[in-house]
C-alpha cells in the first residue's frame, strides 16, 4: 500500500514540475534535467515512471482528456438546452481543482500530444452529431456550424478556466443570445 502511495506522490510531484517549468520555458526547451530538479526526484525515478518527458506530457494529456470526456456529453446538453449559468458553474466545478494545470496545458502543441486539439476534437465530434440527429433541412453548411458551435463551447471553456464564477449572469445571457443564433441556423424555424 505504502508503494502505491510513493509512486503517486512521486508522479504527482513529476507532473507538477512540468506544470511549473511550463510557466517559464516552453515544452521544447524543458529538459528531463529539468523535471528532476524541480521534482526532487533522480533521472532513474523518472524513468522508472516515464519513457521521457514526451511521455510524461502524453499521460497527463490523456488523463484530462479522459476526465474531460467524461462530461463532455453533460456539458454539451447544458449549452443545446440553454443551461448556461449550470453549464458556467458546473465547468467550474469540474475543473476547479486542475484549472492551473490545464491552463498551462492549453499551451502546449505538440503532434501527440495536445490538450486543447483533444478538447475541440471531443466538442466539434457532439456538435457534428447533433446536427445529423437534428435532420434539419439547414441551408448553411454542416461543418461551418459544428466548427461554429465547437468554438463557442471552446471559448466557454477557457474562458470559465480563466476567471472562474465572475459576472457569470451576465456571461450566460451572451453566451445564450450566440447559442440562439447557432441553433437557429442548424433548427430553421419554418
Amino acid at each position: 500500500m505504502s508503494k502505491d502511495v510513493r509512486k503517486i506522490k512521486t508522479e504527482r510531484d513529476i507532473q507538477q514540475a512540468l506544470l511549473t517549468l511550463l510557466n517559464s520555458k516552453t515544452f521544447r526547451q524543458v529538459t528531463v534535467a529539468d523535471i528532476c530538479q524541480h521534482s526532487m526526484t533522480s533521472r532513474s525515478t523518472f524513468y522508472a515512471h516515464y519513457l521521457d518527458k514526451y511521455d510524461l506530457l502524453d499521460k497527463m494529456v490523456d488523463g484530462f482528456t479522459q476526465l474531460f470526456k467524461s462530461r463532455v456529453n453533460l456539458r454539451f446538453n447544458q449549452i443545446i438546452n440553454g443551461e448556461t449559468d449550470a453549464l458556467l458553474r458546473g465547468l467550474a466545478v469540474d475543473m476547479a481543482d486542475n484549472r492551473d494545470a490545464l491552463l498551462t496545458l492549453f499551451t502546449v502543441h505538440e503532434p501527440n500530444a495536445d490538450l486543447e486539439a483533444n478538447f475541440r476534437t471531443l466538442l466539434l465530434k457532439e456538435w457534428k452529431q447533433f446536427i445529423k440527429n437534428s435532420g434539419g433541412n439547414m441551408k448553411v453548411p454542416e461543418d461551418l456550424m459544428a466548427s461554429m458551435g465547437m468554438n463557442v463551447q471552446m471559448t466557454v471553456i477557457q474562458w470559465a478556466l480563466a476567471h472562474g464564477e465572475v459576472e457569470i449572469d451576465a456571461v450566460a445571457a451572451a453566451i445564450n443570445t450566440i447559442r440562439k443564433a447557432i441553433l437557429l441556423q442548424i433548427q430553421p424555424e419554418d
